[in-house]
């Protein structure tokens, strides 16, 4: 039986027309219909916004590109302002199963934050699922079988991920829409901490969703490194203004060190070949850099 709410998807695209059509195919799909597709457009120039104009059943965002951050800023706005009870997060890279929303919504009545459990294209499940400390900008992994073998179906985490991420408008009334200035990189996992501060935060084992990389595939991009280093210092503005105190000289410690292991790793890296190890190695230190200088 249908829930009577107002579920509107919002997925932001750019540049990836093929796998945005997949994307719409599998909302369309669904067992739970949606109430509105919402797709913002961040500017894509590889034909995605002619195939958005002649392309019914959707309503269509056009704007520059803000980012994943910057375009789910503008489509979550644009659902809590127009009827939406209920916001389905994601990329125009995932694929929901056909019963994703259907057995996402069975878990409405313990969370108004909720993720399905994602998988590679090669099968295997992606892991992402942890705790976040604010205070010292650290990551607490759970043992893999705490969510395989749970003896719920649903999960709990405190941090959140725009990859089919389902949220409430009660909680969006409380913490606002995300934050465009991450532009990529931390924008969700700060967006799902402070949805956490007002509801659990779960998993749910049996909705799933398709990512349209394998797990062999590198993990991260240049540009998506140096937002990841950059966006440190918006960690630790969210610090402060929740806890009135900036993240402590050990966690910038942690934080250098945490950037040289990484440019280490690079080289060390066989899947990145050596005339582009300097662009990953340049994007760390710029996002580093332009951290301490909040730009």
């Amino acid at each position: 039986m249908k829930l009577q709410m107002k579920i509107y998807a919002v997925i932001t695209t750019y540049n990836r027309l093929d796998l945005l059509k997949k994307c719409l195919d599998g909302l369309r799909m669904q067992t739970h219909s949606l109430d509105k597709i919402v797709v913002v457009n961040n500017g894509s120039t590889d034909g995605t916004t002619e195939f958005l104009e002649l392309e019914s059943g959707l309503f269509v965002i056009h704007q520059r590109n803000l980012g994943g951050a910057g375009g789910f800023y503008t489509g979550m706005k644009y659902a809590s302002e127009n009827g939406a009870e209920w916001v389905w997060m994601m990329d125009d890279d995932v694929v929901p199963a056909d019963d994703c929303l259907e057995n996402l919504l069975k878990y409405t009545f313990i969370s108004e934050c909720i993720h399905p459990t994602r998988f590679f294209l090669d099968g295997k499940r992606f892991n992402w699922e942890h705790c976040f400390s604010l205070m010292d900008w650290k990551i607490i992994d759970f043992p893999l079988s705490y969510f395989i073998n749970h003896e719920n179906n649903a999960s709990f985490v405190n941090v959140g991920c725009f990859e089919g991420m389902l949220i409430s408008q009660k909680i969006i009334a409380k913490i606002g829409f995300p934050d465009s200035r991450f532009f990529i990189a931390g924008d969700d996992t700060v967006y799902g901490f402070m949805a956490s501060l007002y509801t659990n935060v779960s998993v749910v084992k049996n909705a799933h969703m398709y990512r349209a990389k394998k797990s062999t595939d590198l993990p991260y991009s240049p540009l998506f490194l140096y937002y990841n280093y950059r966006n440190f210092h918006l960690f630790n503005e969210y610090c402060k203004n929740i806890y009135n105190k900036n993240l402590s000289f050990k966690t910038h410690i942690n934080y250098w060190i945490s950037a040289l292991k990484y440019m280490g790793g690079i080289i060390k890296e066989k899947r990145v070949p050596s005339k582009h190890k300097f662009k990953y190695l340049k994007s760390v230190l710029r996002g580093v850099m332009h951290s301490y200088m909040k730009i």
